[in-house]
């Protein structure tokens, strides 16, 4: 009675085992992760990425992650984007060497769209003749209805996220949606050698060689564990 007692218990927690690692290992996630600017559609952008953590790597304003393995084994150290983070400096785009990130100029490039809640809007509320938002906004995406009630026009947003930062509502009155975002598809013709390449030149001035390899070396220490991030 003990014997059978026992390889009964086994047997139950084998199967919540089980059961829990064929849910951490699933074979792709339920729901697609956020990815970087540019990024191609998402399974084309998985069996390109190869996780070589360059983009996360370069980002300045680290806004890029690698997923972790609850995101599904397929999606496992791909990069996973902070959009409200980012601030479209185009160094992923510039520096993936695979096409899982195409390199399309930055005025081509669509995180999301901006999202206002009347119900919270205090400009929509009668409570403020606030324009924050609408001020903030550099691809006017942003139309004021009577002069006076924001509105998203969908076709000019690009998701940068400065009318969230502005707005003085509550959290959650102005919102990106990332599933929004524009993606591209693979290439039917790929290769390795001979990417397209349609990015503009850098805005601002870049660091000398020196700099720039310091400051690339401590990056990488930071994001592989192998030094400590004093601001973290």
């Amino acid at each position: 009675m003990e014997n059978s007692r026992r390889n009964f218990i086994q047997f139950l927690g084998g199967a919540v085992i089980s059961g829990s690692l064929f849910t951490l290992f699933k074979a792709a996630p339920a729901k697609a992760l956020v990815r970087p600017p540019a990024a191609l559609l998402e399974a084309d952008f998985l069996k390109a990425c190869t996780r070589c953590n360059q983009c996360i790597d370069v980002c300045e304003a680290n806004a890029l992650h690698p997923a972790s393995i609850l995101g599904g084994i397929t999606s496992f150290g791909t990069p996973v984007l902070d959009g409200s983070k980012c601030i479209i400096c185009m160094e992923c785009v510039r520096v993936c060497p695979t096409g899982a990130i195409k390199k399309v100029p930055k005025q081509e490039i669509v995180l999301g769209k901006a999202v206002i809640n009347q119900d919270t809007c205090l400009a929509w509320q009668k409570k403020k003749r606030c324009k924050d938002c609408y001020r903030a906004c550099k691809t006017k995406a942003i139309k004021l209805k009577k002069r006076r009630y924001p509105e998203i026009v969908a076709d000019k947003c690009n998701g940068c996220g400065l009318c969230v930062r502005r707005c003085p509502a509550i959290a959650g009155t102005v919102e990106i949606k990332y599933d929004q975002a524009l993606r591209y598809p693979a290439p039917k013709e790929h290769f390795a050698l001979c990417l397209e390449n349609r990015v503009a030149p850098y805005e601002f001035a870049q660091d000398d060689f020196g700099t720039w390899l310091k400051k690339r070396i401590e990056k990488i220490g930071k994001n592989h564990g192998l030094t400590n991030d004093k601001n973290k």
